[in-house]
C-alpha cells in the first residue's frame, strides 16, 4: 500500500493527486490517502510507502509535523521523500546553506528573535527599503509579509514562533511570475508558470496566482537542477520554484515536502512518479 497523507481542510484528492492515484492503480499498485492528524500512526506505519504530499496544514504546528515524521521513522516506515530530507526542508534556513555554497537565492537574514527593532535594524544594515518576512517553517504563503521600512508603525509580527527569515524583496516577481519545475528522481518532468494577480507579490493560488503550462529553456532546467544537490539525500520528487530572469535563475523555495505537482497540466507525467514509487516497493 502506498499511502498519501492529506490535511483535514483538504481531505479529498486534488486533481494532481487524483492523476497520481490513477497512475499507480493502472500499474497495479494499491494506493490511498488518509488525514495525517486524525489517523493513528500505526495505520501509516503499516503502509509500504508514505508520502506527505498533501499535508497542507503543517504550518499550523510544525513541531507536531516533525514529531509525526520522527514517529514514522522510528517505526521503520519508508517515507518519500526520505525523513532526513523532510526534516531538512521543514526549516527554510536551508536557503542560508545554499547561499553559502554560491547558489542564487534572495539575500536572506535569520532573525532568532522577531521584533520591530531587529527587523528595522536588519533592513537598514542591508540597505533594503522593502523586505519579506516569513516563518522559518511555513507553506503556501501563510504568515508571509511584505514590510516597508517607512511604514514600520503598521507592522504586525504575530505568528513567527520567536524567529523568522527576512529576505530582500524581489521587485520583478510581479512581471516575471514564478516558474515551478518538477523533477522526478533528479530528472526534469514538467514546468508551470504562476502568473501573479495584478498588484500582488505572492505567487500562491490563494492570493490569485494563475498557473499555466510552461516550457522552460534548457538553461533554466539545468540551473534549477543544481539546487537538488543541496538536499541531504536525493529527493524522489521535488519542485523548484524561482524567478527565470534573462541573466539566470534564482530560487525562491525548494519544495520537497508537500508541493502541488500540477500533474493535471501534463497528461502522462504522473506515471513517472508512479513508476518511481513502485520501484521502491
Amino acid at each position: 500500500m502506498i499511502l498519501f497523507a492529506v490535511s483535514r481542510d483538504y481531505p479529498d484528492p486534488t486533481p494532481s493527486l487524483e492523476a497520481l492515484l490513477q497512475a499507480l492503480r493502472s500499474l497495479g499498485a494499491e494506493a490511498g490517502h488518509r488525514i495525517w492528524t486524525e489517523t493513528p500512526i500505526e495505520a501509516f506505519a503499516a503502509a509500504d510507502l508514505v508520502l506527505p504530499l498533501c499535508c497542507w496544514d503543517y504550518h499550523a504546528d510544525p513541531q507536531r509535523f516533525a514529531a509525526w515524521i520522527d514517529a514514522l521513522a522510528r517505526r521503520g516506515t519508508r517515507l518519500v521523500n526520505d525523513a532526513a530530507v523532510l526534516r531538512w526542508n521543514l526549516r527554510k534556513t536551508y536557503l542560508l546553506e545554499m547561499a553559502a555554497t554560491g547558489l542564487a537565492v534572495p539575500k536572506t537574514v535569520h532573525l532568532p528573535h522577531v521584533n520591530v527593532e531587529a527587523i528595522a535594524a536588519g533592513m537598514r544594515r542591508e540597505g533594503w527599503d522593502s523586505a519579506i518576512l516569513k516563518p522559518v517553517s511555513g507553506q503556501s504563503g501563510y504568515g508571509v509579509q511584505k514590510l516597508d521600512l517607512d511604514n514600520r508603525s503598521t507592522w504586525r509580527l504575530d505568528g513567527h514562533g520567536g524567529e523568522a527569515l527576512l529576505q530582500e524583496f524581489q521587485s520583478d516577481i510581479g512581471a516575471l511570475g514564478e516558474t515551478t519545475l518538477t523533477f522526478i528522481d533528479g530528472e526534469f518532468s514538467h514546468a508551470v508558470r504562476r502568473r501573479l494577480k495584478p498588484g500582488e507579490w505572492r505567487a500562491n493560488l490563494q492570493f490569485g496566482a494563475t498557473p499555466e503550462a510552461f516550457d522552460p529553456s534548457p538553461e533554466v532546467v539545468a540551473a534549477a537542477r543544481l539546487y537538488l544537490g543541496a538536499a541531504p539525500r536525493p529527493p524522489v520528487y521535488a519542485r523548484v520554484d524561482g524567478l527565470a530572469r534573462a541573466d539566470g535563475f534564482m530560487l525562491m523555495e525548494l519544495e520537497l515536502i508537500e508541493p502541488y505537482l500540477y500533474f493535471e497540466f501534463v497528461p502522462g507525467r504522473a506515471e513517472r512518479l508512479a513508476r518511481a514509487l513502485i520501484s521502491r516497493l
